[in-house]
């Protein structure tokens, strides 16, 4: 009997172009060929014959034209078909142990993580901070909560005994492999793009990263990194993207096998630190290839490398000024901090254009306010502004932004429950 292959297309959350094949037979009717039902690797196929029309012997050929041309009842099979996905990194895997120190400039492009797990107490993580590309951005986005995202990931990541875990394939087989474009854990346009400068500028890397590891190196959090080993398995790097290259890194590129930085403290919040470079795509294909635009483009931080004057980008993102993150807890009195700063206000720039805040006020709900003098804001950067005379209280509150007319710009609102966390920021644009 001949046979051929039909295409069975996956659904859910893989890719609509990846199919897998399966072997029916010629003699079926058209309605009777396939069965698609899309839900993430499992695909029903109509194979076979009911019990009355059973399938063909090999001995039974030549009687094949006996068989009643009409449509046979069926009963559907469920063909389950693993996907395996093209993984250049082969040793990619899960890390987890304590951080014990991050130093943000320990080396020219990276910051390292020193941590320790059950084999040993002077491991390392290579996290980059610039990129070797000829825009050296990163992309930069950041969870306070990780557990209403995905509490089943964070659950089975607890479970993980300290030390390395590969980890191959994808969610659907049981892999904790990260994806930033097919996991859902946070919108690509969310991102911030950042730049490693001279420390203390608006838009310095380190600005984001030092408080979240210091306080998790301080509190003793538990550590989940995403990366390759090193060769000699002394530590962990590719700690970023891993897909949507070009040029020389294009052979790094697959899905599934993405960097993070994941962090469980003490009081049972989980965060979470992605970082990509900005000349890497923010859609790609099933192989992890680029498609489409950079995270440069998206998120409107001005043009490429290259590019001519004539072209501006299009920002996806919302335009204007927006209340990034703001502290609310500083340790000890709030106006007058035991140590680090007070409460201050975060402002980001998520426009296309330098913009001048003079005038402009920041006010809680209870109407009081702080006025901004020389203040402004070039395209994609943050300002902190302490906010003295404004109470931001720790049960919770409304933070606004108005312009020199007093039309409001944004508003957030906080919660009791993130306002307990003292020195820590609570982030409004990335949760």
């Amino acid at each position: 009997m001949r046979r051929r292959c039909l295409p069975i297309q996956f659904g859910g959350r893989l890719s609509p172009s990846r199919h897998a094949h399966v072997i029916v037979p010629c003699d079926l009717h058209d309605s009777q060929k396939k069965e698609v039902y899309k839900g993430g690797s499992c695909a029903l196929a109509l194979t076979g014959w009911d019990s009355a029309h059973p399938l063909p012997s090999p001995a039974s050929r030549s009687s094949r034209h006996k068989v009643s041309p009409r449509p046979a009842k069926f009963e559907p099979i469920a063909i389950f078909l693993t996907y395996h996905p093209k993984m250049p990194l082969k040793s990619y895997g899960i890390w987890k142990g304590t951080p014990t120190k991050w130093d943000g400039t320990a080396k020219p492009g990276h910051g390292h993580i020193t941590f320790s797990d059950t084999t040993s107490t002077r491991l390392d993580a290579a996290v980059n901070i610039e990129s070797k590309s000829s825009d050296s951005r990163l992309v930069y986005w950041v969870i306070r909560d990780l557990q209403p995202v995905s509490a089943t990931f964070t659950h089975s990541l607890q479970t993980l005994p300290r030390g390395f875990h590969p980890q191959k394939g994808t969610l659907e087989t049981g892999s904790l492999g990260l994806d930033f474009l097919r996991l859902n854990f946070f919108r690509p346009q969310d991102g911030i793009l950042l730049s490693h400068n001279t420390p203390g500028t608006s838009h310095n890397i380190l600005d984001y990263l030092n408080p979240i590891l210091n306080q998790a190196v301080v509190q003793k959090a538990d550590i989940y990194l995403f990366g390759e080993p090193y060769n000699d398995k002394t530590g962990i790097h590719d700690i970023h993207m891993n897909q949507g290259n070009s040029g020389q890194w294009k052979k790094d590129n697959g899905i599934f096998q993405d960097g993070g930085i994941i962090l469980a403290f003490p009081d049972g919040h989980w965060e979470g630190i992605f970082l990509a470079f900005a000349v890497q795509t923010y859609k790609t294909d099933e192989q992890g290839m680029p498609v489409g635009d950079t995270f440069a483009k998206l998120l409107g931080g001005g043009k490429q490398p290259g590019e001519g004057d004539e072209e501006e980008p299009e920002p996806i993102v919302g335009d204007g000024i927006k209340i990034e993150a703001a502290l609310v807890n500083p340790h000890g009195p709030d106006q007058k901090p035991t140590r680090g700063d007070g409460e201050t206000v975060y402002l980001l720039n998520r426009s296309v254009t330098t913009v001048d805040l003079e005038g402009w006020r920041i006010e809680n709900g209870s109407g009081q306010s702080h006025v901004l003098k020389g203040v402004s804001l070039a395209v994609q950067s943050k300002k902190g502004v302490a906010v003295p005379g404004v109470a931001l209280g720790n049960k919770g509150g409304v933070i606004a932004l108005k312009d020199n007319g007093g039309k409001l710009v944004h508003q957030v609102k906080y919660s009791r429950a993130q306002a307990q966390r003292e020195g820590a920021l609570v982030y409004f644009l990335q949760k």
